[in-house]
């Protein structure tokens, strides 16, 4: 269901996964920038399994326990590569601008769960009427 805002939101943060992999550099030194397309590849596998995971769980919007489970993992893998970035591949690089949008595609999955909880809230409600 499209219409839905946590549809959208989920959209919105599995594009988003993508264009930070593709267009944004994620660390840069005085001489080259980073991409994620070029090095890094656990951490583009990860933002694409979160991606794909955002994609799934828009059509799971029948089985909302299992839509916040999907969500809370797909945060789970970026939150995953960030720390990644961070502790390990950084060295003596300073951090990217794609370092920095990870952060959009978080709280877009973040307000995407705030959404379905309060679906679930609503269902519920509504059960407890009949």
């Amino acid at each position: 269901m499209i219409q839905r805002l946590q549809s959208l939101l989920l959209f919105f943060g599995a594009i988003f996964l993508f264009l930070i992999v593709y267009f944004f550099p994620v660390f840069q030194t005085e001489k080259s920038t980073y991409f994620l397309t070029e090095y890094f590849p656990v951490i583009r596998f990860l933002l694409f399994a979160s991606s794909g995971l955002s994609i799934f769980s828009i059509f799971q919007f029948k089985n909302r326990q299992r839509q916040l489970l999907l969500v809370g993992f797909s945060r789970l893998l970026i939150t995953v590569s960030f720390l990644l970035l961070i502790f390990i591949y950084r060295e003596d690089k300073s951090f990217g601008l794609g370092s920095f949008l990870l952060l959009i595609p978080y709280l877009s999955l973040l307000a995407s769960s705030f959404f379905i909880k309060k679906d679930q809230r609503l269902i519920k409600s509504a059960d407890r009427i009949r």
